[in-house]
């Protein structure tokens, strides 16, 4: 039986998209911890209050505190059916509002032997990091993110979407930054062969899970794991006149609907990288696309 509630942990939990932790260790994190709950507590809508005439979006002019991207990560290069190695290094260098922030590629940390692309912004004047991906060196992995400017009252903000099928584990991620690059909102969620049930986290708390797996296919997992997002997305993007739109992509040598993007285009695309579709060696080249 479906359950929404919170779990309130008593530590500090890190919002990066490359910490998915396996099913297993996450089923044992949510028995062993202590569980306060209200089963008549409705999760709240979150929404966004006025804080002042909307801005332009104006080049914002280079200063000496910005980050220097290339000494950072080198250059790298965008383009289609490319050898991740071949293309390591930053992509894009830009603003969104206020914040100077940069997109490379770069081995991931995670994963050996896989490629990942990189968030780089300052904060509090300390360079920050968040790694989106794998994209590509893994075998039979498919994963597609994208980097997008959206509009609200107070300003530009950053939307960053991943959606995921690794083998038999699916997962998307939804981050929503503020012109300082401050986390507004974000969405995880999982699903696998093993449990294709899906398990939801909102800014770090469980909202959606089941107790009991229920194992199935592949095809299932993604139905299931793109019904929650249906359903959670509206309350984090509607508000900025967002809507999103099923990401089709060849899997398993078959066209198939892996998960959601936001449908924006244009110039609020800002990047978009992707594993290079292929019916061989799946996994092993990048798209990134400007």
């Amino acid at each position: 039986m479906k359950k929404n509630f919170f779990v309130i942990l008593a530590m500090i939990i890190s919002l990066s998209a490359c910490d998915f932790q396996s099913r297993a260790d996450f089923e044992k994190e949510i028995a062993t911890a202590e569980k306060k709950q209200d089963k008549d507590f409705v999760m709240p809508d979150i929404t966004y209050k006025k804080a002042g005439e909307e801005e332009i979006d104006t080049a914002r002019e280079k200063s000496e505190d910005d980050l220097d991207l290339e000494n950072l990560y080198g250059s790298g290069k965008s383009g289609k059916n490319l050898n991740p190695a071949d293309a390591v290094g930053n992509i894009v260098d830009t603003n969104v509002g206020d914040s100077q922030i940069g997109i490379s590629l770069r081995p991931s940390s995670q994963r050996a032997g896989a490629y990942s692309t990189i968030l780089s912004y300052k904060r509090n004047n300390e360079l920050t990091e968040r790694e989106f991906g794998p994209v590509t060196g893994i075998t039979g992995i498919n994963t597609t993110v994208s980097f997008d400017k959206i509009n609200s009252e107070s300003g530009p903000m950053l939307l960053v979407s991943q959606v995921t099928v690794d083998n038999g584990e699916t997962y998307s991620v939804y981050y929503l930054f503020n012109k300082f690059m401050s986390l507004m909102d974000n969405l995880v969620f999982r699903t696998s062969v093993n449990d294709t049930s899906p398990t939801v986290e909102r800014l770090g708390d469980v909202v959606e899970y089941t107790d009991q797996a229920i194992p199935g296919s592949l095809d299932q997992a993604i139905t299931n794991r793109m019904e929650a997002e249906a359903r959670y997305l509206p309350s984090m993007l509607d508000i900025y006149g967002v809507k999103h739109r099923p990401l089709t992509s060849l899997y398993d040598n078959r066209q198939m609907d892996l998960g959601y993007l936001p449908d924006i285009t244009g110039e609020d695309r800002i990047l978009i990288t992707r594993t290079t579709t292929t019916t061989q060696n799946m996994g092993m080249n990048i798209d990134i696309e400007k």
